[in-house]
């Protein structure tokens, strides 16, 4: 029991304390405005401080009607319901309309506003096509599905409108073809026989029109031309369709759809100096009554950045419907203009059907999602909150996932941080979903930064009796002095500021202490404090505070007094760092801290084996935590530091300044642990880096092994002499091989030689050209009988 008694004083104590600090000013306006909780004591006779909170107040003394406080009111002075698109009664998708809010400074005040996407609302559609040689199939593919595209857009919203231009290139070389017969017939010289129409850069056909029909027999009389170079006045073509609202009929409250097709690439700003068009594009519209764009030749090709702000002021939806080889320069363009896609142009042989599928499909990605925006205006702070289940993700200004009809609830929390300028009390700020800012809410803020005493002059006592008989007027209980006069009564004159200092000096302090603490001035006994400075006494520093986010008590999250932060309602700390909410603790997927972690000072505080932004990532659940970049590049820093000059091995964009690491150590061997297992990284030098994350009482703790581990060197020489024998001997065996091959078929070829010689039999009469002998002589010499 005394236990729960001390802390319930000790919270009546800092309640009491906060109070005191938040509460502070010599006036009533100072008072009221310095803090929400506080009120001002007009009471004539009033001892005790004036400001405090209002039941202070009451303890002391005050009556409450001498109470000056401020009310706050908040009045939804137009409040419609939301309705479908009806006959002549427009679609209402915002409720309410106007909403009026009374407040002062610092009080948050908070309202649920509706949203709901109407059923046939007004949907604005431009097709807008390349009308080069090239593109003649696909602007036959269009014409051929005006009926479906009708029809389509038909099941949506019966309240649609269609318009058609088309668009090539400015009529100037080195862009296009000067010469009469190439202003005549821009395709003369192509191999097909055809003839087209004279060259321009952008031409606006058909305003905006319901007939079906009438759009079709323009797209089917489409006219092609050409040019010379391959870049077309694509994006010139697209900021005067755009910015032309009047020319092309345009409806202010419309969803509005741009469909885009070309299979080439675009000029950008610049180019035009090739054909000496100097001047920079002026964003405006330049049609003339036939719907010709008459500033080609004088003004350049418009920028990216131009483009966007055009597309992004008059919110409109681009369709960037391109060829496959020019996809990724227009996705790299629609990165950069708001409100657009990419879409692939389908090739011959298809019909283009995409592009009614893609109309399709564009439209209800616009009626799926809406994102509330408000106008900015100085001095007041507006949050939007999603409060729908229906929405993927709550308490953003985002909504995806909606329906036509379904309603979408949104919190919208105003907090006014400063007094507006002197003379003008309200304030106007518009929300609006995106891209539809004609069905907007206004928003009127009157903010109340002085007390109606100081205000109404019935209640005022003209040279009162109080204030030194008859030197001032008496206001909300003070003294308003004449000029000239001076002190809490009047009772000083400007020729003559007194020499009493006694009540520049706390009672009880020495008569040598520094008069109103040495921050400010003594005049007629009252301290008048320098800036910063506040109190009685100017004893507080307004400015001594801590700082988070180098701003003092986190800037919008608290304000200074007498050295202590006085944080708003959502913010807590000593210096206003620690969020009461729990919007960043929530993951991806909506969970807080992914259900591994509680969430502390606005930050997650994961449970043991669990780290990273949302406890998303398990240390202990097997090598996942080796994937984790951030811890390997701290285990690589540390073991940069032990070996300096082995830097040039490591990775070179790795900067160990600018990590935020845990706690490391480096270590000689790893320690027996079945829960967490070691990581292995390869360097660049071909050496292992080995490293082991686990955890305790949720603290990270890296242990590095303290060497890397590197193969052995290779001996380079021998294996350079084993290869060099190796080789020599493999030359030397190929020779030897190839040495008894040869032998072995030379003496195969030998013997068949041999015996085709001992096949062979020579005769007399094997021979045709051989003849006997026809005489016989015989030497009587050599003859038997004679010897």
């Amino acid at each position: 029991m005394a236990t729960k008694l001390l802390l319930g004083l000790a919270a009546l104590l800092l309640v009491l304390t906060g109070e005191s600090l938040a509460c502070s000013g010599s006036t009533c306006s100072e008072c009221i405005t310095s803090d929400p909780s506080c009120s001002w004591c007009a009471k004539k006779d009033f001892s005790a401080p004036r400001c405090q909170n209002y039941f202070s107040l009451i303890n002391a003394g005050c009556q409450s009607d001498e109470i000056q406080t401020i009310s706050s009111s908040i009045t939804k002075t137009v409040n419609d319901d939301v309705r479908d698109s009806k006959g002549k009664n427009r679609a209402i998708q915002v409720q309410p309309q106007l909403v009026q809010i009374s407040t002062g400074i610092r009080r948050k005040e908070t309202f649920t506003m509706t949203f709901r996407a109407a059923d046939n609302y007004p949907v604005d559609l431009y097709f807008l096509f390349d009308s080069s040689l090239s593109m003649r199939k696909h602007i036959a593919s269009l014409a051929n599905l005006t009926d479906d595209i009708g029809r389509s857009i038909g099941d949506i919203s019966s309240n649609y409108r269609m318009a058609y231009g088309t668009f090539q290139d400015k009529v100037a070389l080195p862009f296009t073809g000067i010469s009469p017969l190439r202003k005549a017939n821009p395709c003369v010289l192509s191999s097909q026989d055809i003839v087209c129409s004279p060259p321009y850069e952008y031409k606006h056909l058909l305003n905006m029109t319901h007939e079906v029909l009438e759009f079709q027999t323009i797209v089917r009389d489409t006219k092609l031309t050409g040019n010379i170079d391959i870049p077309e006045g694509s994006i010139d073509a697209i900021l005067q369709a755009v910015a032309c609202e009047e020319h092309i009929g345009w409806r202010p409250e419309s969803r509005k759809l741009l469909i885009f097709a070309t299979d080439e690439r675009f000029h950008i700003a610049g180019d035009g100096k090739l054909a000496g068009i100097v001047f920079p594009n002026d964003m405006k519209c330049h049609l003339n009554s036939a719907g010709d764009y008459v500033m080609e030749l004088q003004q350049d090709y418009p920028s990216i950045s131009q483009l966007t702000e055009v597309v992004d002021k008059h919110e409109v939806h681009i369709i960037f419907t391109v060829t496959d080889n020019q996809r990724p320069l227009y996705s790299e363009l629609s990165l950069r203009v708001p409100q657009s896609t990419v879409e692939l142009l389908a090739d011959e042989g298809t019909g283009n059907k995409n592009i009614k599928e893609i109309i399709e499909k564009k439209y209800k990605e616009m009626i799926s999602e809406v994102t509330m925006r408000h106008s900015d205006v100085e001095g007041v702070d507006i949050k939007i909150k999603a409060k729908s289940d229906s929405c993927e993700r709550k308490d953003t200004n985002v909504c995806k996932g909606i329906k036509i009809g379904q309603r979408v609830d949104f919190e919208v929390e105003v907090l006014v941080t400063s007094c507006p300028p002197e003379g003008n009390i309200k304030r106007t700020v518009e929300i609006y979903p995106g891209s539809l800012s004609k069905d907007k809410m206004i928003l009127e803020i009157e903010t109340h930064c002085e007390c109606k005493c100081a205000l109404d002059e019935n209640t005022w006592d003209k040279n009162s009796d109080v204030c030194n008989n008859g030197n001032g007027t008496l206001k909300c209980g003070q003294c308003d002095c004449n000029a000239g006069r001076f002190g809490q009564t009047c009772e000083c004159d400007i020729t003559d500021t007194g020499t009493d200092t006694s009540g520049c000096i706390p009672k009880g302090s020495n008569s040598t202490d520094a008069e109103c603490s040495g921050a400010g001035t003594c005049v007629c006994g009252v301290c008048q404090c320098d800036e910063d400075f506040s109190g009685p006494y100017c004893e507080c520093n307004d400015k001594s505070c801590g700082t988070f986010q180098r701003q003092l008590c986190g800037g919008v999250r608290g304000r200074c007094r007498c050295g202590q932060c006085v944080c708003e309602p959502e913010y807590s700390g000593p210096t206003c760092g620690c969020s009461t909410l729990n919007t960043t603790c929530l993951s991806l997927d909506g969970k807080l801290c992914s259900d591994q972690g509680t969430c502390e000072c606005g930050e997650c505080r994961c449970n043991e084996g669990y780290v990273g932004l949302y406890c998303e990532n398990c240390v202990l659940c097997g090598d996942t935590v080796c994937d984790i970049p951030d811890y390997r590049d701290c285990a690589e820093c540390l073991l940069r530091q032990k070996d300096p000059n082995g830097a040039g091995d490591f990775k070179d964009i790795l900067d160990c300044s600018s990590l935020d690491c845990p706690e490391r150590k480096l270590v000689k061997q790893f320690e027996e642990n079945e829960e967490s297992s070691v990581c292995s990284v390869k360097l660049s030098d071909g050496c292992f880096m080995n490293y082991r994350i686990s955890t305790k009482d949720s603290d990270v703790l890296i242990e590095v092994f303290d060497k890397k581990q590197c193969p052995e060197p290779l001996n380079v020489i021998p294996v350079v002499v084993g290869v060099i024998i190796g080789v020599v001997l493999l030359g030397l065996f190929i020779l030897l091989l190839w040495k008894v091959i040869t032998y072995f078929v030379d003496k195969r070829e030998y013997s068949r030689f041999q015996e085709d010689i001992a096949k062979g039999k020579w005769a007399q009469n094997d021979n045709p050209m051989y003849k006997g002998a026809t005489t016989t002589y015989r030497n009587p010499m050599l003859d038997p009988d004679n010897l």
